[in-house]
């Protein structure tokens, strides 16, 4: 179950006493919509194993009260150790799962999805998982960015084991494409890091490391030979990851997800270090509302500013982070074309270069260079429609049809 306190009045939490006046036995997590927070009851906290006087993770917080009272709320990593002591899925509840969310995905007409969390609960379970599923048919193409723990953190799995996995792979069908990085949080839970202040909580959100472990871990990843992709939403946390990107020898190697508010300096930054971003449009016809609650009268209509990136020649894709948003490429499109009323209507985009953000720049993004075309040598990946913005009649995968008429064929 998601929620969104920004739709409360007050923008206030829930809480471990109301959820404990629902049920004081039965653990309950709510998950926030941004996927950065939760709210739990005191029963979850107990089956997590957090006691009172539990101490705040590095780059998280259990939110206390007035008196140092656990509320039940759990920002950023906090929020990622009550959530990792669920009950792990199987091998093949694993791969029943990719199935099922690559047939979903394919009756949207889409034929290729990122896990941009690989190794949420065990890097190597998650990668036999897929590739597994890739070799039984899903329907759509898998790339996979590594958390970068997972790989070379203290705990990291087996350089050759990972070489395995990857050799193992049919890299058409799936394919690692780099290490991932969270720099901050989202806006909804007041856990981006700004160079302003919220609204709701005069803070300036949150970095989930320093500037100088940040610099370590991207260096780290770049001189292994990896992708270093990073979600970066703030202002003052993209400022840092760009420091961080700039200490490397190629930073148009990198990627950084998001970057939902910038300036004009900023902006230049980014062009002269050539890194890819991407950005997610449709989050600002999902969560217009958090971004008025939360941000400054002069920063959120601002927010995705696809034209003047896109005018600097920086690179450039478009994408809808799934589940976060339900990831309809007809909406992403349609907003990036028409931002919601009180956006900037200046940083909207034209039709054609819309469609080239979520094919053939959004394939380069992910390394599939010279993809996402209708010409000789590509994928032949189509979506068929009974007439000119009419209904969707049938999805193709490499010149196989892989959806019609309302049913998966795979």
């Amino acid at each position: 179950v998601q929620y969104d306190q920004t739709k409360f009045p007050g923008a206030e939490h829930l809480t471990a006493a109301e959820l404990d006046a629902l049920s004081a036995d039965r653990p309950i997590l709510l998950r926030h919509s941004n996927g950065h927070a939760s709210a739990a009851n005191s029963a979850a906290l107990r089956a997590a194993g957090i006691a009172p006087d539990e101490a705040d993770p590095e780059g998280g917080e259990f939110v206390r009260d007035a008196s140092g009272r656990l509320t039940g709320v759990l920002l950023e990593r906090a929020h990622e150790i009550v959530t990792s002591r669920a009950p792990e899925p199987s091998l093949e509840e694993m791969v029943a799962a990719i199935m099922e969310a690559g047939r979903l995905l394919s009756s949207l007409g889409i034929t290729c999805a990122a896990d941009m969390m690989t190794g949420r609960w065990d890097l190597d379970r998650e990668l036999t998982a897929y590739r597994l599923a890739s070799e039984r048919g899903c329907p759509i193409r898998l790339r996979l960015a590594l958390q970068w723990n997972e790989v070379l953190g203290p705990k990291g799995m087996d350089p050759d084991r990972l070489r395995e996995h990857v050799s193992a792979m049919n890299s058409d069908l799936c394919r690692v494409i780099g290490l991932k990085i969270f720099a901050d949080g989202a806006i909804g839970s007041a856990t981006a890091a700004i160079h302003g202040r919220y609204k709701t909580t005069g803070g300036q959100g949150s970095l989930i490391y320093s500037p100088d472990r940040l610099k370590e871990m991207v260096l780290a990843g770049h001189e292994r030979g990896w992708s270093i992709i990073i979600h970066s939403i703030g202002d003052r946390a993209t400022d840092l990851v760009m420091d961080a990107l700039e200490a490397t020898d190629d930073p148009a190697r990198h990627r950084i997800e998001h970057v939902m508010i910038l300036s004009d300096d900023q902006i230049e930054r980014l062009r002269r270090l050539g890194c890819t971003v991407t950005l997610q449009p449709e989050f600002l016809a999902r969560f217009g509302h958090a971004y008025r609650a939360q941000l400054p009268d002069d920063v959120w209509p601002k927010l995705k500013r696809v034209r003047s990136l896109l005018d600097a020649g920086v690179p450039l894709a478009l994408n809808t982070d799934r589940p976060i948003v339900p990831g309809l490429p007809e909406l992403g499109l349609e907003t990036a074309v028409r931002r919601p009323s009180g956006f900037d209507s200046r940083e909207e985009i034209r039709p054609e270069e819309a469609e080239l953000g979520w094919t053939e720049w959004a394939a380069a993004a992910n390394g599939d260079h010279g993809q996402g075309r209708l010409a000789p040598g590509c994928w032949a990946d189509l979506r068929l429609y009974d007439s000119p913005g009419g209904a969707l009649r049938e999805v193709w995968r490499n010149g196989e049809p892989v959806w019609r008429d309302g049913r998966p064929l795979v």
